[in-house]
Parts: structure tokens; C-alpha cells; sequence
């Protein structure tokens, strides 16, 4: 990871020098205050990469899991496995068969109403693709086919190298910087299109907010998450907004004319 320490005469002239610095975005990194400016003192903040998400060199297409799934649909067994979970496992793991993936195996766990499959092995990253969007339709699809063999409400995930994990985390930091960058620039920003599962981390972790909401906009593949300022008035207004107390001292006639 890469990181430099830089100073300016703002707080956004500091982290810009540091971007250009470092040839990163601004969602790219995380930024930490080192020295508040103020009068005859510059600002100073660290500015440090955050870690990239690990994406195989080789990613397999979602049309090549679709295409995949139609042949393998009528070859899963009704037999003998008998559990749901099972059955979606061995389904699975047909499926990444006929996508060419070798060298993975699929371990299935039930908690609670979910069935959490997950792939192991060399070349398990093969299956992520990029920012996650192969694992996605392995999942989608392994529901349908969990509900076609009426398994009633039951979840599927499906995850590899502890990817849903790692994704989650760089979302919440992400949405940690912006709700910052909000703050301190009182602009809307708009995220880039996400999954409902990734919209719902970005508004999990700024529901408690005191500068910002979260809303979803967009149809489709285009939906997204804005960011946007809590208003003057909402803040003011709020229960945990702090509140000035009068005093008023009332005197009698008599007193004031002496």
C-alpha cells in the first residue's frame, strides 16, 4: 500500500497534493487528520492507500455461467443426497465444472435459513471476476435452482477467498470517506451502480449518521447509492442538537424606577 504525508493551506488543497502525489482517486485511499489548520498553521494529513481488492488475471464472463447452467440444469441428481443443501452443492460444483474451472472444491454449511456455499482451492479467485460479478450470478442462479427443488424461504451465498468479506469492508471504508467529503464539502455524491446487497452495506453503515443520508436512485443495472448533506435545519432540529438555555430576570416597577 502506498501512503504519503502532505500539508496545505485547506484541507482539501492537502489531500489533493496527496492524490496527485500518489496517482489515486479519492475513494482509493483513507485520510487521516494529522494537524488542524488555522491561523499562521497549515493543515497535515496521512493519506494511504486502501488495500485493492484481489481480482484474478483470468475472469470468467456471466454469460459463460449461464451457459453453463443450462447444460448442467438437467444433469442434477434427484437421487439419493436427500438434504437441499447437498443437492445445491453437487449443482455447484457441476457448474464451475462445466466453466472449465478445476483444481475447486464447494464446501456447503447451513446457518439458520441460509445455505453458505463456499469455494476452495488454486484456483478459486478464477471464479470472483470483477468486483465480485461471477460469484454474484453463481449465486443467483444456485438460489433458483435451491427453489426449483422446493426448499421453501432459504438464502444461498456463495463466496471464494473470503471475498464478501473483504468487499464489505473496503465499502464501509469507502462510504466512511465520503460521509466525510459530504460533510465538509455540503455536495451530494453519486456511487457507482452496485448490487442490492452492496447498496445495503453503504446504507447499513451511515444510517446512524449525524451529516448525512443515504438514498437509492436509478433503475435497473444503473441503480446506485447518493450520499447526501443533512440540512441546516434537520441538524438544528434534531434531539441531539444542542440546545441554548435563556435566562431572563424580571424586575418590578418599583425597583426600576429608583
Amino acid at each position: 500500500m502506498k501512503s504519503t504525508v502532505s500539508t496545505g493551506k485547506t484541507l482539501d488543497a492537502a489531500v489533493e497534493h496527496a492524490l496527485k502525489e500518489l496517482g489515486l482517486a479519492r475513494d482509493q485511499v483513507e485520510v487521516k487528520v494529522l494537524q488542524e489548520g488555522g491561523f499562521l498553521k497549515s493543515y497535515k494529513v496521512e493519506v494511504t492507500e486502501i488495500e485493492a481488492e484481489v481480482v484474478p488475471e483470468e475472469t470468467i464472463d456471466a454469460d459463460e455461467v449461464h451457459a453453463a447452467i443450462e447444460e448442467v440444469a438437467t444433469e442434477a441428481d434427484n437421487g439419493e443426497l436427500g438434504a437441499q443443501t447437498n443437492k445445491i452443492k453437487e449443482f455447484l460444483a457441476n457448474v464451475l465444472e462445466k466453466m472449465g474451472i478445476t483444481g475447486v472444491t464447494v464446501q456447503a454449511k447451513e446457518v439458520g435459513d441460509v445455505v453458505a456455499l463456499t469455494i476452495v482451492g488454486d484456483n478459486a479467485t478464477a471464479t470472483i471476476g470483477h468486483r465480485g460479478e461471477v460469484l454474484d450470478a453463481l449465486q443467483y442462479l444456485s438460489s433458483l435452482m435451491l427453489s426449483e427443488h422446493g426448499s421453501g424461504f432459504r438464502r444461498v451465498t456463495v463466496d471464494a477467498e473470503g471475498y464478501r468479506g473483504k468487499r464489505e469492508k473496503t465499502l464501509q471504508r469507502l462510504a466512511q470517506n465520503l460521509e466525510q467529503k459530504v460533510k465538509r464539502t455540503g455536495k451530494p455524491v453519486n456511487l457507482e451502480p452496485m448490487n442490492p446487497y452492496e447498496r445495503r452495506i453503504i446504507h447499513t453503515t451511515l444510517q446512524n449518521s449525524k451529516y448525512v443520508t443515504t438514498e437509492s436512485d436509478g433503475q435497473g443495472n444503473q441503480r446506485h447509492v447518493v450520499i447526501r448533506p443533512v440540512s441546516q435545519s434537520n441538524v438544528l432540529n434534531s434531539p441531539s442538537a444542542p440546545r441554548k438555555t435563556l435566562n431572563f430576570v424580571y424586575r418590578s416597577d418599583k425597583k426600576r424606577r429608583k
